[in-house]
C-alpha cells in the first residue's frame, strides 16, 4: 500500500488543468496538521506519496521528510520548483523520488499554462537538485496541447540530465482524452532512455478509463489518504464517501494517484503491463536500460 498525503491546500500556481488554486478561500481557512507516520509504518505502508497544493509551501514538510527517513519509507515529492531554491539544502537527502513539475519545453507556454512567470526558476530548481547530488525527475503531464511538445520535452530532460516522467492528464475540466494515434506516438516516445512511462496507464486511458459496471479501480486496497488537517477520506481523495470505482465522479476515472496502484494488482493485461513498465523504469532510474525493451516494443 502506499499513502497519498494532501499536506497542503495552499499554492503558488495558477496551473490550467489544475482546479486546486482556485478554492483558496478553503487553503486559507483549513488547519494543517502534521501527520504521525508511525501508525502507517506499523500497518505495513512502504511509499509515502506527499502532494497538495504545492507541498514546499507547508510548514511542516521537512519534519514529515526526516519522520519518514527514518522510519525507512519510500518518499516522493512533486514540485512547481518555485520555493526550492529556499529550502533545496533543508530537503537534500529525504526525498527517495524528487519530481519537477513542467508543461512545456520553452518559457513562453510554461509560464502561460501557469499563468505566472516560472519557467526559468524550474530549471533553475532542477539544476540545484543536480548539484546537490539528487536525482531530480521532471513531471511533464501530457493535454493534447503540451503532447505536441513531446519530443522537444524529452531533449530538454536530455540536455538537463535527467529522466523525463509521462503523465497522462487526467482531469482537465471534463476535456481528458486523446486521438487514437496518440498512443503510439507517446508509447513510441515512452521506449527513449530517458523516458518514464507506466504502459499500464496509457492502454487504460486507450481503452476508455475505468468503467462503473465492471470497475478495476482498487484504490481502498492499495491506497490511503489523509487531507492536511490529518482527516483519512476513503476510498479516495476524488470519491471521499461513495462506492469504490462505481459513483458518477468514477465513470472514465483517469486520476493516476489511484488508477496506477490498482493497475498494478489483478493479474490482467493491466498487472503484467505494470510489472513490465516497473521493470523497464527500474532499469531507467538505475542508468542500465536492457535493449529487451526495443527489442519486444
Amino acid at each position: 500500500m502506499l499513502c497519498h498525503y494532501y499536506i497542503t491546500w495552499r499554492c503558488n500556481d495558477t496551473c490550467e488543468f489544475c482546479s486546486c488554486w482556485q478554492n483558496e478561500e478553503a487553503a486559507n481557512k483549513i488547519e494543517e496538521k502534521p501527520l504521525n507516520l508511525q501508525p502507517l509504518h506499523q500497518a505495513g505502508i512502504k511509499t509515502l506519496n506527499i502532494t497538495g497544493g504545492e507541498p514546499l509551501l507547508s510548514p511542516h514538510l521537512v519534519s514529515i521528510l526526516k519522520q519518514a527517513k527514518d522510519l525507512g519509507f519510500i518518499t516522493r515529492l512533486t514540485t512547481n520548483g518555485l520555493e526550492y531554491a529556499i529550502k533545496a539544502k533543508d530537503l537534500a537527502g529525504l526525498i527517495s523520488e524528487l519530481y519537477f513539475s513542467l508543461d512545456y519545453p520553452n518559457a513562453e507556454m510554461h509560464n502561460r499554462s501557469r499563468g505566472i512567470e516560472c519557467f526559468n526558476q524550474v530549471i533553475e530548481s532542477i539544476k540545484q537538485a543536480r548539484e546537490l547530488g539528487e536525482k531530480p525527475i521532471i513531471e511533464f503531464t501530457l493535454t493534447r496541447d503540451s503532447v505536441l511538445y513531446l519530443p522537444e520535452m524529452v531533449d530538454l530532460a536530455e540536455q538537463l540530465g535527467v529522466l523525463l516522467h509521462l503523465n497522462l492528464v487526467y482531469d482537465f475540466h471534463g476535456t481528458q482524452g486523446f486521438a487514437a494515434d496518440t498512443f503510439s506516438y507517446i508509447r513510441y516516445y515512452g521506449k527513449k532512455k530517458n523516458v518514464l512511462l507506466n504502459l499500464a496507464a496509457l492502454e487504460f486511458a486507450c481503452q476508455g478509463g475505468n468503467k462503473v459496471l465492471w470497475p478495476r479501480c482498487k484504490a481502498q486496497e492499495t491506497t490511503v489518504t489523509y487531507l492536511p488537517n490529518g482527516e483519512r477520506v476513503r476510498p479516495c481523495f476524488f470519491n471521499q464517501k461513495g462506492r469504490q470505482g462505481r459513483e458518477d465522479i468514477c465513470s472514465g476515472c483517469l486520476r493516476w494517484p489511484y488508477l496506477e496502484p490498482s493497475l498494478a494488482i489483478g493479474f490482467d493485461r493491466y498487472y503484467w503491463l505494470a510489472l513490465w513498465s516497473k521493470y523497464l523504469n527500474q532499469k531507467k532510474l538505475n542508468g542500465k536500460l536492457s535493449t529487451l525493451w526495443n527489442t519486444i516494443f
